[in-house]
Order: C-alpha cells, then structure tokens, then sequence
C-alpha cells in the first residue's frame, strides 16, 4: 500500500474512535451494543449536557484546540477520547502493514489481479482489534463484556479460518499461525480448521474450568466466552501463548496495584484488557518471544 494510502486509514480510523468512545461510554448492561440509542444520537458534553456543534467533534484535533475543555462549561474532558481515537487510528495503519509485512507480500497483485484475499484478511484483522478495543472500555468502567461482542468476534474468527483457508496464493508456509514455524513443535495439527477448532476448545474450556472453580471469583461467564471467540481467532498455539502472557501480565499488574495500595486481595481486576493484550503481543512478538525463551535455556 502507497503512503496517501495509509495516510487516509489513519484518519479513518480517527473518526472510528471517536465512535467506539461513544458506544463505549453509553453502553449500559441491559442494552444491546447495536441498539439505535447507543449507535444514534447527537454527542453532547458529559457535565452541561450541551450538544456539540460540528466544530467540537472533529476526531484528535478539537480536542487539542480547545485544550481538552468542553467550550460551554470549560470543564475538563476525559483524555480517553483523544487516546482511543488515536489508537484507532493507529490500529487502521498498523494492522494491514504488519500483515504484509508478516505474510511477506511484495506485490499486493497476483498474476494482474488485487490480492481480494489479503485485502479481506486485513480487513477482518482490523476489525478484530478494534472489537478488542471496545470490549476493552467497556470491560474496564463495567466489568462486564457484552455477548454481542463476543459473538462478533467469533464469526470474525471463522472468516479468518474461511480466508486463510483459500489463500494458496499468497499464504506461505508456516504462517498459518503467529508463531510461524513453532506451530509444529506445539500443534498435534496441521490444519488450519483444526488448529483454529483446538485452540478455541482448549482456551474455552480452561477458562471454564477456572470459572466453575472459583465460583465466578476468578474468571467470569464473558472471559469464558471471549477464551472461546479469540480461540477461534488465533487458533492454537497462539491461543496458548496468548494465555500464559496474559496470566503474567495479570500478575505484574496486580502485584503493582497491591503495593500501591489501589486494589486489594478482595477487588476484582478486568481480566478482558490483560487478555487482550496477551494475544496482541502474540500477533506481534510471538515468534520473538518463543525463540527468545528457548535461546535463554539454550534449546
């Protein structure tokens, strides 16, 4: 993709944050994500209630003329409206540029023809992240993740099994999987379905596991079902690796909020975020990561 290109993503992707913000805060847990009066409806300022002119909804930038203040009460508004919409923005040029560059794809044609294929799979990954991104809001201020979510994020996970599937032309050996050639080492399958089907079985069922034990404690009902979407996302092993950095994430992070004293033992944490971010490393450092490990044992 030529820069102009990513140019025009990137402000598209601004605009897109600015709408997960506002889904994002106005969601409440006896609505649907997708409901007219969550998707619809003017923005107005959270503390005077105001509706907002044109002028003041422009994604990043009229957040930094008016100096992060609402023009009509001068109260201060929240700094996650610019941050979201920037990394939406950033999800949109990332995402299809490290995909080309981890597919090894040169030449976006085939024999003179669009790669409609890799075009669809970016599309679809792009999606995913920022489905990620809102369950990610929303799991942090509620504690809850929506099952529409989740459900979105399964069937995007069956286009990327779809897709990948019938990717012969580009799709290179090995890069089934995030993890490239470690996916033999750690997959009992070489299949694409199959890996996909195992990893959202395993993550599901684990996740199951922890929550049935601890009686909801440790894990809830929406982990459980956002383990079995991103399962079928990922696929094993990624899945797998995308766990174990989870748990670790979660561990330095609630060892980091106890000794600051901001949580104790009996809080609960958002466990979808540290998830997430889990299997985002993995998309990105897996590989790193893996072969990091085994030259740190010398293996």
């Amino acid at each position: 993709m030529s820069y102009p290109v990513y140019i025009i993503l990137f402000f598209f992707g601004l605009a897109v944050g600015s709408f997960l913000n506002v889904v994002s805060l106005r969601y409440k847990p006896e609505r649907n994500v997708f409901s007219p009066d969550i998707l619809g409806g003017r923005s107005h300022c959270p503390h005077c209630k105001k509706t907002l002119r044109w002028f003041e909804l422009i994604p990043l930038i009229s957040f930094i003329l008016e100096r992060g203040r609402c023009l009509s009460c001068d109260k201060k508004i929240s700094i996650q409206y610019p941050l979201i919409e920037a990394l939406s923005g950033i999800i949109f040029v990332t995402v299809p540029f490290y995909l080309q560059y981890f597919y090894g794809i040169k030449n976006l044609f085939y024999l003179g023809q669009p790669l409609w294929s890799f075009y669809g799979l970016a599309t679809v990954w792009i999606v995913v992240f920022l489905v990620w991104l809102l369950m990610t809001l929303i799991d942090m201020r509620l504690y809850i993740i929506p099952n529409e979510l989740n459900l979105s994020l399964g069937i995007l996970g069956v286009l990327i099994i779809f897709i990948k599937s019938f990717a012969s032309s580009w799709l290179q050996p090995f890069h089934s999987s995030f993890v490239e050639q470690y996916e033999l080492l750690f997959s009992p399958f070489q299949q694409i379905w199959t890996n996909h089907l195992f990893g959202a079985v395993l993550s599901s069922l684990f996740f199951y596991t922890l929550y049935k034990f601890s009686k909801g404690r440790a894990m809830g009902g929406g982990d459980v079902k956002l383990a079995l979407a991103s399962g079928l996302v990922l696929g094993w092993p990624d899945i797998g690796l995308s766990l174990a950095l989870a748990f670790i994430f979660g561990g330095i992070f609630g060892v980091v909020l106890l000794l600051n004293r901001k949580k104790t033992m009996k809080d609960k944490l958002p466990f979808a975020p540290i998830f997430i971010l889990g299997m985002v490393v993995t998309i990105f450092f897996g590989t790193h990561i893996i072969s990091g490990y085994f030259r740190l044992f010398n293996i």
